[in-house]
């Protein structure tokens, strides 16, 4: 059975879980903050490339700018 890790309490689930703690070790062991920041800047960056979506983001965006 393998060991219960970070992934597990992010609820990540199997088998990004695992593959999460795999590629945390062969990147130097990087700090769980920034993988998921790296990762989810990428993501964001690579969404936002869709025209409808970057229109969806700066409206959501200004919403929340007006409270």
């Amino acid at each position: 059975m393998a060991r219960q890790g970070k992934g597990a309490r992010l609820k990540l689930g199997e088998p990004l879980a695992s593959d999460f703690i795999d590629f945390r070790a062969a990147n130097y062991k990087a700090q769980e903050i920034e993988v998921i920041r790296e990762a989810l800047r990428e993501h964001i960056d690579r969404r936002l490339k869709n025209r409808e979506m970057r229109e969806r983001f700066e409206r959501a965006r200004r919403e929340r700018r007006k409270r």
